[in-house]
């Protein structure tokens, strides 16, 4: 049965190289073909050569820890039993671990391990942060109160120049309603000998006061105008002081939050309350669980003993040391995973050989002497692959 097996293996796999040669995977050299050319095809050729390398490596890891698995297996029942019982505890205390962590865990471990690294500047850093926050808030109000200090200036000047112009064209409409009354008292007074002694005078008293009373706003308008423009440049002075302020103030607060990755004081305090939380948490743990590194000690030398390739692995899967079906579903990856291995290391191998073949035989095709960097290449690929030793 493996005999057929095998060969099935084999179809399937000149089955698989024939489609990739059909899809333009391997391409043929022509019989014209350069050395570059032919070098490009050992570069590609190299890459299906490490990756032999790399397979045959995996492999003996693989198959390395296979035979661990049976060394456990077959061992005697005393020895059995006392590895049994260090990796019960170990699988325990691994269990009461990872609980303590999953349970407690309030920040994120690039956080924690932020705040641990700056653990005495962080008070100080909390109450810098804010300090400046608050004092960035009291420059922005100023920044807004001045602001609004300023624009109301401008409106004020606007309707103080708004009313400059009403004020000219009143005193126009004036000066020609006294000079229609006037023309008009003197043709009464002149072509109807009429006396008009007293509209005379009403006239001009009320041309007089209606004049006082524009030249007045007018006096008024442009002094307010120019103490609207006087306290305006002095509102940007301070405006633009303020702002200096506040921009300064703005990177220090930036570059705290950006410094310990949070986005206000606030959130800042909270992880330095759940830093020192679960620093406290961490160390009653390690007090009351001290003896988790002593039954790792005395597991990794129980299995040492043992003379296994790798002891300290069963340090991350404790349970299969006890559990048999642990170990069985363990032992059924490894072997899932080693011929899965086996078929990769075999496939790349079988496109190295005829690849290897082709570039030889282009090479003599074309009368071509092969320099020594191909041939470096060619041994490289020999090397990696394993052919070497076949030759």
């Amino acid at each position: 049965m493996g005999f057929f097996k095998r060969r099935k293996e084999r179809a399937a796999l000149e089955k698989v190289l024939e489609d990739v040669n059909v899809s333009g995977g391997l391409e043929q050299l022509s019989e014209n073909s350069s050395g570059n050319l032919i070098m490009d095809r050992c570069e590609r050729l190299m890459q299906n050569a490490r990756e032999i390398d790399d397979g045959k490596k995996e492999y003996y890891i693989v198959t390395s820890y296979l035979n661990d698995i049976e060394l456990i297996e077959n061992l005697a029942p005393d020895q059995t039993e006392e590895i049994q019982k260090a990796a019960d505890y170990v699988a325990k205390l691994n269990q009461a671990r990872d609980q303590f962590l999953n349970t407690s865990k309030r920040i994120s471990d690039a956080q924690f391990q932020m705040l641990q690294r700056q653990e005495e500047q962080i008070p100080d850093a909390i109450k810098n942060l804010r300090a400046n926050e608050e004092y960035q808030a009291t420059v922005k109000r100023d920044m807004q109160y001045l602001e609004g200090e300023k624009q109301e200036w401008e409106i004020q000047k606007k309707e103080n120049r708004r009313l400059l112009k009403r004020l000219r064209k009143a005193s126009f409409m004036l000066l020609f309603a006294a000079a229609t009354a006037a023309i008009l008292v003197l043709v009464l007074s002149v072509g109807f000998d009429y006396d008009l002694q007293y509209a005379w005078t009403g006239v001009i008293a009320a041309a007089f006061a209606g004049a006082a009373y524009i030249v007045l706003r007018l006096q008024n308008s442009r002094r307010d105008i120019r103490q609207a423009e006087v306290n305006i440049n002095y509102a940007i002075i301070l405006l633009n002081k303020v702002k200096i302020k506040y921009v300064n103030i703005t990177n220090a607060v930036d570059y705290g939050r950006d410094r310990f990755h949070v986005r206000d004081s606030r959130e800042f305090e909270y992880q330095w309350e759940m830093y020192q939380s679960a620093m406290r948490e961490q160390e009653k743990y390690r007090k009351t669980n001290e003896d988790l590194n002593y039954y790792y000690d005395k597991l990794v030398k129980l299995l040492k003993k043992c003379k296994l390739y790798d002891s300290r692995v069963w340090l991350e899967q404790p349970q299969a040391l006890v559990d048999q079906k642990e170990m069985v579903e363990i032992k059924h990856d490894l072997l899932v995973r080693r011929q899965k291995l086996r078929s990769r290391i075999a496939y790349n191998l079988d496109i190295v050989k005829k690849e290897r073949r082709e570039i030889v035989r282009q090479i003599k095709a074309n009368g071509e002497t092969a320099n020594v960097q191909l041939l470096d290449m060619i041994r490289t690929i020999d090397r990696l692959s394993g052919m070497e030793k076949n030759e």
